[in-house]
Order: C-alpha cells, then structure tokens, then sequence
C-alpha cells in the first residue's frame, strides 16, 4: 500500500501507520527503510527546511516510534 498524497505531512501519517503495524522485527527492516528514503526525499527536496525543522518534528518522532516498535517487539520474544 503507498501513500496517496504527495505532501510530507500525509507521507509521515502514513509511515507512523506502517510502523504501528508491523507484527515481526523483518517488518520494521522495510519501515526503516521506507522511513530512509523518505528522510533523504526531504532533505534533498527542503534543505534549508529539513535541518531547522523537519528533522525534529517529523523524522525523529517516526525514528523514537519504529526503535519502541522494536524494542516491544523483541521484549516479546
């Protein structure tokens, strides 16, 4: 399933809904890597945006969300 709409804000709605569901540490791989290609989209398309604000609104928070991902599913284990 891709993301519809080409805007940042509804791409990273739609990277926190894979991360959520994700079942199975190989699922979060393919969330990290979409969370990637996603982050270098931004950085190449905003650049003075991405370093001043991007970065921390919008690219951590789906980092901290996939690592509590992992870290729950591999307690789980």
């Amino acid at each position: 399933m891709a993301s519809k709409s080409k805007h940042y804000g509804d791409i990273s709605n739609w990277i926190k809904k894979v991360i959520e569901s994700c079942e199975t540490y190989q699922q979060t791989l393919s969330a990290n890597r979409l969370l990637h290609n996603f982050e270098r989209q931004l950085r190449e398309e905003y650049v003075e945006l991405y370093w001043s604000e991007y970065q921390y609104d919008i690219i951590d928070p789906l980092r901290f969300e996939l690592r509590d991902k992992r870290s729950r599913l591999i307690s789980n284990i």
